[in-house]
């Protein structure tokens, strides 16, 4: 019987590190992947011995293909691509730069480290790529964000339908409002206060997630009852305008 191991992407905080905690309660042997060495090095010691970590910053190419081909040696049961990160403000007033970097996080190295799995993976193995619930909807002020976790939930259902019959299930996590620090940003010189929308755990969004490995059945998993419930609202019973409408009158950076 094959080992369960897995790699976790963006394990230095948040949902990812709760996937590592979880997955080496599950008795996977775990490795982390983040930027932030004293991180990363507080979190293996937390999960035990035989874990690892492998400290990279996935927007750079060089260290990315260490990663690339650290996941086709050790050919691990689980991939989970977790890091990305949000930026936010009218899309001409923030940088082309820092955009670039925020698709080259969000999409490249996922496709790249999905890529480096799938080609590797046997019966049994599982890929979860970590999306978001805006990834059905839209996002104005945070237009780039929002289309790149689109992208994410479009490949990675693609590669479930590619990938079923060989009995490797690949899903993408939509999460919606987490308690983490991702909301944590400021760009083009605002801040994003906190919205009064309800919150989950990590704790809850990454059971939700291993739930789903588990049954190995649906391409996506939305993450909470309420965002289930709001994504069904504005996808089926909203006209595309109205819906865009809404998001963008809610949109905290965009508030007057």
């Amino acid at each position: 019987m094959k080992k369960k191991t897995a790699l976790v992407t963006g394990a230095s905080s948040g949902i990812g590190a709760v996937f590592a905690r979880e997955l080496a309660q599950e008795g996977y042997v775990v490795t982390c992947v983040a930027r932030s060495q004293d991180k990363l090095e507080g979190l293996v010691k937390e999960l035990g011995s035989g874990h690892r970590m492998l400290v990279a910053d996935l927007a750079d190419h060089g260290q990315l293909q260490r990663v690339e081909a650290d996941v086709e040696s050790m050919g691990y049961s689980l991939l989970v691509n977790n890091a990305g990160y949000g930026i936010y403000g009218r899309f001409e007033e923030i940088p082309l730069d820092q955009q670039e970097h925020l698709m080259t996080v969000n999409m490249n190295a996922l496709i790249r480290l999905s890529h480096a799995f799938l080609k590797k993976a046997d019966s049994g193995d599982g890929l979860i790529n970590v999306s978001s619930a805006l990834s059905l909807l839209t996002y104005p002020g945070g237009a780039v964000y929002a289309a790149t976790k689109a992208f994410v939930t479009n490949f990675t259902e693609s590669l479930w339908y590619e990938n079923k019959d060989r009995g490797v299930y690949v899903m993408a996590l939509l999460p919606g409002l987490t308690d983490t620090n991702f909301n944590a940003v400021a760009t083009a010189g605002r801040t994003v206060p906190a919205e009064t929308m309800r919150s989950y755990p990590p704790e809850v969004v990454v059971k939700k997630a291993l739930a789903a490995l588990k049954a190995r059945k649906a391409p996506s998993v939305i993450s909470g009852p309420l965002y289930r419930f709001l994504t069904f609202l504005s996808t089926r019973l909203m006209s595309r305008k109205t819906m865009v409408t809404i998001m963008g009158k809610g949109s905290p950076v965009l508030r007057k």
